[in-house]
């Protein structure tokens, strides 16, 4: 693919602006939502390996290739399948929060073989079919989670012949990170027309309720459901009595999933890879998160993979994402939740450093943070400064969609003002006339870099981003936030390459051997400046050569994800395609492009939904990026043909639809509040409401990879 026609679009030379409608942009464009998220649907006629993921963002599971749990006995090579749910946890060892897997619903046996096997997920209406064969007996399983009702989800098995009989036991000992068994103690009995199933652990207890037309009975810590021929039905909920029916509950299901999908924002690409990649992260993060205050689900979601706690700085990886698309309101509530309670973080960050202000904790509590961690986390990774940046950012970047200056006196003002003084606090002004980071303890977000070692680049970066935020807030009362940004200690970092070192105290020691680039900060997690800096340049150029293992290719994390995005904002679409291609040839995605490994080959960690944060920025980001505070379009843009956008938020202040290609893009841009900003150059001023054509017709393809003509 000539490279020239990979990047053109990327500057714009003619600029028509003229006011149209929304509706008449639908009827041009052709864009067929319905058709763009069924690309991303799984089909497979044979059975395979990786489970499939669903939720609602209270609670979730991955199925196994044949519709349930897989059976205990065989294990979790390849992924748990467990139902978790946010609202089940203990704080047990560290006075941490962990959260617990509910149960497994499983077949007591299976077919030896199969004579027709098919397996479908449907994106579009949330749900996931199975059908299989052996003999004369067909079993057709439906499964979802309920978005409306929430603490609902449904099974439906339809049988022809017979069927193994289905087993939902409740988790019994149960270990947990840290080396930890747990006790979980369950009690059944029948409640009118469910089954109840209390599971309890320390001061916790979840409620199941089971409701079948299956023949249900109790058989020691478990219940059994014997299934008739025809139609099953299943109902499980935590927490409350079933009051829906199937029927209500599985077409409430689709209409909400198909609701969704039309009001949000949505890409159509024109590779079929990245559009099945584009569709199955938004599907992940609507699957794991959601809008009414639950919480934060951990890396891997509701899998059951993975980490027991969530993490504010995977959680970012996402939050841009959600906001990009309108999904505000999920956004926000993530915000109000970190903030809830800025008194008990500060206290936090008192116990453990010593000074005042707000540290974001590494993984942040399911329950009251009063408590939490008491006397001292579990290891040296909890003590990562950088972390109050992506606090930060997030509530931060939600104000800016949010747009009421009341819920952000009440819920950023303080997050801001707090994490500022946190970094004020911990730097020192020293004879070099530089203002530098320490405390103890600290570490790094490279993990390889080193405890306790002076100005972490993560942390500057961090730091120059909530000083930055503060004083735009007018926060900055004495001055010494622009003070200290005037003198911040890069320059004692500067490596002779031209990019900088993972911190001051190591210089080049693990230079090639970091698990995570943390020089490309200010390309992937926090926008600290306005144009590319050659330190972050060199660093994206020499990103391989940076980190761990990437020239094998093998990637650590999320390394793989920052590449990604990092090319995105350069504007480097030969690179970005490299990057790519690495994902599959790395083993960091399954061969059927389903979820990424937490790390190369990790396959008894899939679902790393962190990582499709920064892959579904990226995919954005290659054609629309307000990253520079600009409007830039097409800037890294590596596909032939159309591409469409509907209803991308940007924090400029506009909504955008249109069609993006090669040698042409006609965008329509909706004011959501009175809006300046630049583009190509050119200044755009907007009321709110506004509505205006866009049209791009005669870009330069002479412009290396996109770069600033400035």
């Amino acid at each position: 693919m000539n490279i020239q026609m990979r990047v053109i679009g990327i500057i714009l030379t003619a600029l028509v602006i003229t006011q149209v409608s929304c509706n008449t942009y639908r009827t041009r464009t052709g864009f067929n939502l319905p058709e763009a998220v069924r690309m991303g649907d799984i089909q497979r006629d044979s059975c395979m390996t990786i489970p499939l993921y669903q939720g609602n963002g209270h609670w979730g599971c991955a199925d196994g290739a044949f519709g349930l749990h897989i059976h205990p006995e065989e294990g979790d090579a390849f992924g748990k399948t467990e139902y978790i749910h946010l609202g089940h946890h203990v704080r047990a060892k560290f006075n941490a929060d962990y959260l617990l897997p509910l149960a497994k619903i499983f077949w007591e046996t299976l077919p030896e073989t199969t004579d027709q096997y098919e397996q479908y997920q449907s994106f579009y209406d949330g749900i996931i079919t199975t059908r299989f064969t052996t003999g004369k007996n067909m079993v057709k399983t439906t499964t979802w989670f309920d978005p409306v009702n929430k603490d609902l989800a449904g099974i439906i098995i339809e049988l022809k012949g017979t069927a193994s009989d289905v087993i939902l036991q409740p988790f019994g000992k149960t270990g947990v990170h840290y080396n930890q068994v747990v006790e979980q103690i369950s009690q059944i009995r029948k409640v009118d027309d469910c089954w109840r199933v209390d599971i309890s652990c320390g001061e916790v207890v979840s409620s199941l309720y089971l409701k079948s037309n299956a023949n249900v009975r109790r058989e020691g810590g478990c219940l059994r459901l014997q299934l008739h021929e025809g139609k099953n039905e299943i109902l499980i909920s935590v927490g409350s009595p079933i009051e829906k029916s199937n029927r209500e509950s599985l077409n409430g299901t689709i209409e909400w999933w198909n609701e969704k999908w039309m009001n949000m924002g949505c890409l159509l690409i024109p590779d079929s890879t990245a559009q099945r990649m584009w569709v199955r992260s938004m599907a992940m993060f609507l699957s794991s998160f959601t809008g009414d205050g639950a919480g934060l689900s951990p890396p891997c979601g509701l899998s059951g993979n993975g980490w027991p706690f969530y993490f504010p700085q995977d959680g970012s990886f996402v939050h841009a994402v959600l906001l990009a698309t309108g999904n505000i309101d999920i956004a926000k509530s993530w915000i109000e939740r970190l903030a809830a309670d800025p008194d008990g973080l500060r206290a936090y960050t008192k116990r453990l450093f010593g000074v005042d202000g707000i540290f974001s904790p590494w993984v942040f509590p399911y329950g009251t943070i009063e408590g939490y961690h008491d006397p001292v986390p579990p290891n040296q990774f909890y003590y990562e400064i950088h972390n109050a940046g992506y606090l930060a950012r997030m509530a931060y970047e939600t104000a800016l969609l949010v747009d009421d200056e009341a819920w952000t006196e009440r819920y950023v003002v303080p997050l801001i003002e707090g994490t500022a003084e946190f970094y004020k606090n911990i730097s020192r002004k020293e004879e070099d006339g530089l203002w530098h980071l320490f405390v103890t303890p600290s570490m790094g977000q490279d993990e390889r870099g080193g405890e306790n070692q002076k100005d972490y680049l993560c942390a500057l970066y961090s730091a120059k981003y909530c000083f930055q935020r503060a004083v735009e807030l007018k926060l900055d009362r004495d001055g010494s936030y622009r003070e200290i940004l005037e003198n911040m200690a890069f320059p004692v970092l500067l490596s002779p390459q031209g990019l900088y070192y993972s911190c001051n105290c190591e210089g080049d020691a693990n230079f090639g051997d970091q698990k995570h680039p943390v020089q490309l900060n200010p390309l992937t997690f926090l926008p600290v400046d306005t144009l590319l800096s050659d330190p972050s340049r060199i660093a994206y150029e020499k990103r391989y050569e940076i980190t761990a293992n990437a020239k094998e290719p093998l990637f650590h994390g999320w390394t793989l994800g920052t590449f990604l995005l990092a090319g995105s904002r350069c504007g480097n679409p030969e690179e970005w395609i490299k990057d790519w291609e690495n994902l599959r040839i790395s083993d960091n995605v399954d061969a059927e492009w389903i979820q990424i490994y937490e790390s190369s080959s990790n396959y008894d960690m899939p679902f790393y939904i962190s990582t499709n944060g920064l892959i579904a920025q990226s995919l954005l980001n290659n054609l629309i990026s307000d990253w520079y505070g600009k409007l830039e379009i097409a800037k890294c843009n590596p596909w032939q043909g159309d591409i469409h956008l509907k209803n991308i938020y940007s924090k400029l202040g506009i909504v955008i639809d249109g069609v993006i290609n090669g040698s042409s893009a006609r965008l329509y841009l909706k004011a959501w509040k009175d809006a300046e900003f630049e583009c190509n150059g050119e200044i755009i001023r907007l009321k709110k409401g506004e509505v205006l054509e866009k049209i791009i017709a005669a870009p330069h393809s002479d412009m290396p990879n996109g770069a600033d003509p400035a």
